[in-house]
């Protein structure tokens, strides 16, 4: 049980060592009487590895077996690059049964070294659904993250697919589907929010890439008693990074403003003094944590197509009323604004009577 908890948390198997220490102390503080078994549990790193690879045996016969009964499965697969700039192919696999029990479980992560082509991915897909024993005919669905290596229409990954397919049912046909995760994401970019974005990346940057003026920010936070004490780095791999930092820096706004008066560098972002631009930060922060929730919303395990295009359907009718409110809003205050000025007018006719 704990070298499953420390292989699901990512920790370093070496940890088991240090968590022993932890028991062992704990046990001679609240139940002296059974230090000795506490002792006894053997979780060197060498011990949590062999568990941890019978826990993956254990998991991947218990998947077999189930797959065994699939009347239907799909595949979604993810390509990414890690921080060694290998490439990784995610492949997930969802199956239902007779009796509609479904099944959906993490299959395998394969590494390309080399060259990523449609050919490349395609033999890395291809063994893992044979190493399951799962027929071909029975693969109803794939999802991609919509890159051309996977989409491509004459020798990309579903080409190569469908004609698997097609050989050994000709009456089947796949869908694939582009991931509606990806799609939300690609529609930040429909903003142009570029005016934005690079002036709040480069005001992050200009604070936490050199380290003395880190250190000399952070130092101000805490002088000033405000409610953070530091910028968040924005990764262009992490989805939801941009709204996060654009929530730390707008809500920082007024101690970055004092500091970079202090630090004399006001002159080099004239963007925090221009009241329209301040407006479409502000618009951007707002927009950008709606699609964050939006986003983390139609993450995890367990999610179908329904439930997600119920949530998007959702979000935009939110963002649709909330620019009706907004020109209801202003049409109020107009309207207030001209009232005003006709009561402004009856006064002052009455006090030249």
């Amino acid at each position: 049980m704990l070298s499953f908890k420390i292989a699901k948390a990512s920790k370093p198997l070496s940890e088991g060592e240090f968590l022993k220490e932890c028991m062992v102390e704990t046990a001679g503080i609240l139940c002296p009487e059974t230090k000795d078994k506490f002792e006894k549990i053997s979780l060197s790193r060498r011990t949590v590895t062999r568990r941890v690879e019978l826990i993956d045996e254990d998991i991947t016969s218990i998947l077999n077996k189930k797959a065994k009964s699939f009347t239907f499965y799909s595949v979604a697969l993810d390509e990414s690059n890690d921080v060694k700039d290998t490439a990784q192919l995610l492949i997930f696999i969802r199956g239902i049964n007779e009796t509609f029990e479904i099944t959906e479980e993490f299959l395998t992560m394969e590494s390309l070294k080399g060259q990523t082509r449609g050919e490349d991915l395609f033999e890395r897909v291809s063994a893992a659904i044979e190493n399951m024993k799962l027929p071909w005919s029975k693969l109803v669905n794939v999802t991609t993250d919509g890159s051309p290596n996977l989409t491509g229409k004459n020798v990309g990954l579903l080409r190569r697919i469908q004609n698997k397919v097609k050989d050994e049912n000709p009456d089947q046909d796949v869908i694939f589907l582009h991931c509606i995760l990806h799609q939300e994401s690609l529609c930040k970019s429909v903003l142009q929010l570029n005016h934005i974005v690079n002036p709040v990346v480069k005001l992050v940057n200009f604070i936490r890439a050199r380290g003395l003026q880190h250190r000399q920010f952070i130092a101000f936070l805490e002088e000033t008693d405000a409610d953070h004490q530091d910028l968040l780095y924005h990764s262009r791999v992490r989805w939801l990074s941009l709204g996060k930092v654009f929530q730390r820096v707008w809500e920082l706004k007024e101690e970055i403003g004092v500091f970079l008066e202090r630090q004399g560098k006001t002159d080099e972002f004239p963007e925090l003094s221009n009241k329209s631009w301040m407006c479409d930060f502000a618009f951007a922060t707002d927009i950008f944590s709606h699609l964050n929730e939006l986003n983390v919303k139609l993450q995890g395990k367990e999610q179908f197509v329904h439930d997600m295009h119920t949530n998007v359907k959702a979000f935009k009718s939110k963002i649709q009323a909330g620019f009706i409110l907004q020109a209801d809003f202003e049409q109020v205050i107009h309207s207030f604004s001209y009232t005003s000025h006709a009561e402004r007018g009856r006064s002052k006719s009455k006090e030249i009577q």
